[in-house]
């Protein structure tokens, strides 16, 4: 197969949205193996004008497809993340480090997820912690940690300037996309009827609604192994100093337990290949079980489960659940402070459990 060509532009400025549109598609959209990458001002330009409304629908989603069918190039995803950028709010926390948490935005189906409950364990554990998200998005529609805190009455709707206040009184705080980045949030009806991943979908989790003074990390599950290495440059052109990425269940925060722990640790950015940079490490916890998940339930009932699994957790319960809990929870701290290694970091983490303040986080933030 002869290699993609690329097609530059001096620059986007003077060309209409809907001139890059249809320059766009038509290098894109060519058939297989024939489509041609665009350059990273192209991409931009043309995302831009999807964030203002000034591309039709139809042509939206032909750009879209047409670029996962192709593949996404580093360039595109660049190009496509700048505009996200442009047109995210983002206020700077009172806090010197900030840690940001980016859970599948589209949720879980297959698995009972207790990664909404990381946040109060790692701010009881003296980090400040950022998770941001969405209600609901495709294609999974699943249950999410807005679903869970918004059930729990916890706040979900807040501006940033008061989750960043929110931030500073429990260490913890959620911020939802339709805050942050309104104009992005508008197309997650378009997203649904396109049923398939887009780049939007890889490139919104590297957004930073809140930032900390002198550092902000970043913390994101992944399931394919092409996407550490997107990610990676993704996360550092988005301005955050370090990067976790954990290959976890369903694509989130939370490692398998029946599975040794893949991950990869970046305090700048690496040349090359992320994959150069993988870390494999056995985890704490030896079973072939996995915590079961609510594929046949109702959305309702899985998300009501998932809250009281958790809070059960919080509060000492034994079993599948706080195993997870534990181990997702344990990583990240080992990711912060790795003075300590993994299983130091899980009797920290189990000890944050067993005193209660885990749980007291999560009661004050949602009262």
């Amino acid at each position: 197969m002869p290699p993609k060509k690329l097609i530059h532009m001096a620059s986007a400025k003077g060309h209409s949205f809907q001139n890059s549109i249809i320059q766009a598609i038509k290098d894109i959209a060519v058939g297989p193996d024939r489509g041609r990458d665009i350059s990273r001002e192209l991409a931009q330009n043309v995302a831009q004008g999807i964030l203002q409304g000034e591309i039709d629908e139809v042509q939206v989603s032909i750009f879209l497809i047409a670029l996962r069918m192709k593949r996404e190039s580093l360039d595109e995803f660049a190009g496509i993340l700048d505009a996200l950028i442009q047109a995210t709010y983002s206020v700077e926390a009172e806090e010197d480090d900030v840690l940001v948490l980016a859970d599948p935005f589209d949720g879980y189906v297959r698995t009972l997820t207790m990664t909404p409950f990381i946040p109060p364990i790692l701010a009881a554990l003296g980090l400040n912690v950022v998770i941001h998200g969405v209600r609901s998005v495709g294609p999974k529609f699943g249950v999410t940690a807005h679903k869970v805190y918004e059930l729990a009455g916890c706040g979900t709707t807040e501006s940033v300037q008061s989750c960043s206040k929110t931030l500073s009184e429990f260490g913890f705080c959620y911020v939802d996309q339709a805050q942050y980045a309104p104009s992005l949030y508008e197309l997650n009806n378009l997203r649904g009827r396109m049923i398939k991943r887009t780049a939007i979908t890889t490139l919104e989790r590297v957004l930073m609604p809140i930032k900390g003074r002198k550092k902000t990390s970043l913390a994101l599950g992944y399931v394919h192994k092409a996407y550490p290495n997107i990610y990676t440059k993704m996360a550092f052109q988005a301005g955050f100093d370090s990067v976790l990425l954990v290959k976890g269940v369903e694509g989130g925060l939370a490692p398998a337990l029946n599975k040794p722990l893949r991950k990869y640790v970046f305090s700048e950015e690496p040349p090359g290949n992320a994959d150069d940079h993988k870390i494999h490490m056995e985890t704490p916890y030896s079973t072939t079980s996995r915590l079961a998940g609510p594929v046949l339930e109702e959305q309702c009932a899985a998300v009501a489960r998932c809250l009281e699994l958790g809070k059960n957790v919080l509060t000492g319960q034994s079993g599948i659940a706080r195993d997870s809990l534990v181990l997702a929870s344990a990583n990240i701290l080992n990711f912060i402070e790795p003075e300590l290694s993994l299983k130091q970091a899980v009797e920290k983490v189990k000890a944050c459990l067993d005193n209660g303040s885990a749980a007291a986080r999560f009661e004050a933030f949602c009262q």
